[in-house]
């Protein structure tokens, strides 16, 4: 049982984590099956018509939560919300209550998502999905199918190989998994996690991994991230969280890297993909078209390549992030035509599918 518990003006912590004084969403504490807490973010749409709302999946990382999207949330303002839109906390990040010790499996994430789309957006809903949260939104499928879910939009997803392993090394990899775990949840897990949102200045780790595997740009690796992932990892117990993935997706054949080709390819849903270009256009388009030449419904005229990003679309590049997303939903669910989108509206991405 999930339970909207409020919907209030806008927190302290959304607003120190937004770029403007007054972000276009409010902020509803929610209740997740009657013992744990988390947060979400609600921008209504501009308009009347029935458009299936857009929820918003972020990534795991050290200090990374809903504030994630804020910087999306503010371009989809400016286009005139095209479409209702949502971001939430995963369970053990962000604040999130409580934060216990345990390992936070795609399952778990998806049983949130799937009660929170099922008792609070109460409509099919198009799941948009950052990285290697996809083995979350097909757990979604798998346990709802389109009673819940009305499209998928990839961001830098993973290649086909992350849920794709064979079961030959389930048995080994789930006892490397065991291993990794219990050495997280360890004095010396909570002191590397320390270690990692620490460094001199404060941040200083931060920055440099962001620089070195998460951004195309070191240009935008800013105070604005940097204060944003340092008050998310405040609570060391988010480490949990962050171990979780960690733990489950290194080793090959890891809970986050199960056998999930049949889920994926029983998505018959539309499916858009956007990537950075990141490694060259030519490597960014043959990745891209490894999974749309698989996707049964793909929206291929929606997808492209979105330049000078690498693996946070969203908030590296937001406005042709949104633009896209806003063509997705006029085309595929008859949203209002976006607006305030200048001419030559393809500036900054690339559409070779």
């Amino acid at each position: 049982m999930l339970t909207a518990l409020t919907s209030t003006a806008p927190t302290a912590l959304s607003l120190a984590h937004s770029s403007t004084a007054v972000p276009p969403y409010s902020t509803r504490r929610v209740v997740h099956r009657g013992r744990e807490f988390f947060s979400a973010q609600v921008q209504p749409a501009g308009h009347g018509a029935p458009v299936p709302p857009l929820v918003l999946l972020p990534p795991v990382g050290v200090g990374i939560d809903r504030a994630f999207y804020n910087r999306l949330h503010q371009e989809w303002h400016a286009l005139g919300s095209p479409a209702a839109m949502h971001s939430y906390d995963l369970l053990g990040t962000g604040d999130a209550s409580p934060k216990p010790r345990r390992f936070y499996s795609p399952e778990v994430w998806a049983a949130q998502l799937d009660d929170y789309l099922r008792e609070h957006v109460k409509t099919p809903s198009v799941l948009v999905v950052q990285g290697g949260l996809l083995p979350c939104a097909l757990e979604v499928w798998r346990r709802s199918g389109r009673e819940a879910v009305a499209g998928v939009s990839l961001l830098s997803p993973p290649p086909l190989r992350f849920f794709s392993k064979g079961a030959d090394s389930r048995k080994f990899s789930r006892r490397t998994q065991r291993l990794l775990w219990a050495a997280s949840c360890s004095p010396a897990g909570n002191l590397f996690f320390r270690r990692l949102r620490g460094g001199s200045p404060p941040g200083a780790r931060i920055r440099e991994f962001t620089e070195r595997s998460l951004f195309a740009s070191e240009s935008d690796v800013g105070a604005e991230w940097v204060n944003q992932c340092i008050a998310g990892a405040r609570d060391a117990r988010s480490r949990f969280s962050t171990f979780s993935y960690l733990c489950g997706s290194i080793p090959p054949g890891g809970a986050w890297r199960d056998e999930r080709t049949d889920v994926f390819d029983s998505l018959d849903v539309p499916l858009q993909l956007l990537r950075g270009d990141y490694g060259g256009l030519e490597n960014a388009t043959t990745k891209a078209e490894e999974l749309l030449s698989r996707a049964r419904l793909p929206a291929r005229e929606c997808s492209a390549i979105v330049l000078g990003s690498r693996a946070c679309l969203a908030y590296e590049r937001p406005a042709p992030t949104a633009r896209m997303l806003a063509r997705f939903m006029e085309r595929h669910y008859r949203a209002p035509p976006a607006r305030s989108i200048p001419a030559g509206g393809d500036a900054g991405v690339v559409t070779p599918f």
